[in-house]
């Protein structure tokens, strides 16, 4: 029983019943249409004979109908054809005279004559059944012709099956179409079933595969795949199936990847936490241990760079709340139009200390003919800012940091280049990764929180924009920020 719960066994299983009705039914069909076409061909080649004893009688009529006129010349044509029968009617239907089995009754005494006027008025010879005497219902073939009784004008109705033919032919019949029905049967059911079964292994195989690689995933095996061909409802879902365990892979794969900068985040907060956090606890216990014997002088250096720790402690705090509304999209962008050029200018200018004590130089020449922008402006500061900072602290004593503000088709572009030592080919697509710094050591002393390069792609995509950076062959690192000019 094990083998009728698969689909391939329980769809061959239909498919056999449905053959093997189909099977019975066109038997019965054939059977009833042979036995139409038996008729048929029946009457219509012996259309003319009732009109032959017709002929033959007429002479031994002509004064009137006695039975013993024509007694011996229907006799006659009995033993010729015994499987007919001969009625002999008046104008009305009444059988006057019948010649047959003697032993056989009838059971109505009229013939409708409605068949018989048409028969004789039938030109195209089609097939028309008349009453049967010895039955109460059947139909059967016939011819019929005139024949004129003295003053009375009758008919020769001959049934052409009569019963003796109708049981003989009912004993061979029933054996003829059993064996060759059955032979028919049994070959057409043999090639229609080697066939079906075939084709419905061939499209079961397809729903097996489809299967295993269900089950495959299932039980862990992501990378695996289904291969269905052609184009039909079963390769459609063999396809979805595939991209559907790809999506769900790469989703594996992200959720891995989260885990492991979610571990990283966690690492580099509480490295960037606890070295603040000790120095300013060192400096303070160094105070409250030795604050009489230390000079005011000193006093004042160990409060100084307490209050910069704790600075630097509340801008690292202040930038990851900043970057986690910008990831989850809880930051609501204030549009308003501005000028980017003047926006850059004014961002030079606060950035220009920063550079003249690294003894970098900062070149933007605003372009005239720059539109305004629509777009949140305090957010934009930020990320000019950030990007600016980054680029004057990883340039060398005498270096530069040039800035190019274009306006293309659809966007405007602003390039920021520095002078510096580059990008490695490694750290590049890295850079925009929070607390992701080249200097894996991640040492104090390296300027920044590892945050601003990812706050300013949080807010260039919030406003549709793009951010990248490059690293040319001469050296220095190059940042491209793309703005559309209609959001």
């Amino acid at each position: 029983m094990i083998f009728f719960k698969s689909f391939y066994a329980r769809l061959s299983l239909l498919f056999l019943v449905m053959v093997l009705l189909l099977g019975a039914v066109s038997l019965v069909i054939a059977y009833d249409a042979s036995r139409h076409l038996f008729d048929e061909v029946e009457q219509l080649l012996n259309r003319e004979y009732a009109a032959s004893i017709a002929l033959e009688l007429q002479p031994l009529v002509e004064e009137g109908y006695y039975e013993d006129n024509i007694y011996e010349a229907i006799h006659y044509m009995m033993v010729l054809n015994p499987m007919v029968e001969i009625y002999l009617l008046d104008e009305t239907g009444q059988i006057l005279a019948y010649f047959t089995h003697p032993q056989e009754d009838l059971i109505r005494n009229v013939i409708d004559l409605e068949p018989i006027k048409r028969f004789l008025l039938n030109e195209e010879y089609q097939l028309i059944l008349g009453c049967d005497p010895r039955t109460e219902s059947s139909k059967k073939p016939f011819s019929a012709a005139p024949l004129v009784m003295g003053d009375q004008t009758g008919y020769i109705y001959v049934i052409l099956r009569g019963e003796n033919y109708d049981r003989s032919l009912s004993q061979l019949q029933s054996n003829y179409y059993i064996q060759s029905g059955l032979i028919t049967f049994i070959f057409a059911l043999l090639a229609t079933l080697t066939v079906g079964f075939i084709f419905f292994f061939l499209l079961t195989l397809r729903l097996k595969r489809l299967s295993q690689g269900v089950r495959a995933f299932q039980q862990g095996d992501y990378d695996h795949r289904v291969e269905i061909g052609g184009s039909d409802e079963l390769s459609i879902l063999g396809k979805a199936f595939n991209e559907m365990a790809q999506s769900i892979e790469e989703g594996i794969e992200a959720i891995h990847k989260a885990e492991e900068q979610r571990g990283e985040l966690i690492a580099n907060i509480s490295h960037d936490l606890r070295s603040p956090l000790t120095s300013i606890r060192g400096y303070l216990e160094t105070l409250q241990l030795k604050g009489n014997s230390l000079s005011e002088e000193e006093q004042k250096e160990f409060l100084a760079i307490s209050l910069k720790n704790i600075a630097g402690f509340q801008t690292l705090v202040e930038e990851l709340f900043e970057l986690a509304k910008l990831e989850a999209r809880q930051v609501e962008p204030q549009m308003q139009k501005f000028s980017l050029a003047e926006l850059t200018q004014d961002v030079v200018l606060k950035v220009l200390p920063l550079a003249q004590k690294e003894e970098v130089q900062v070149d933007f020449q605003p372009p005239l003919d720059m539109a305004t922008y629509e777009g949140d402006i305090a957010l934009l500061e930020r990320v000019l800012t950030n990007v600016l900072e980054n680029g004057i602290s990883h340039t060398p004593v005498g270096g530069k940091v040039s800035i190019v503000l274009e306006k293309e088709e659809e966007s405007y572009v602003l390039t920021i280049a520095d002078t510096g030592s580059g990008i490695a080919a490694e750290d590049l697509p890295h850079i925009f990764e929070r607390f992701y710094r080249a200097d894996k050591s991640r040492n104090r002393q390296t300027p920044g929180t590892g945050l601003g390069l990812a706050i300013a792609k949080e807010v260039v995509e919030l406003h549709g924009g793009t951010i990248g950076a490059e690293s040319p062959g001469q050296g220095g690192a190059v940042f491209k920020i793309s703005l559309p000019r209609v959001l």
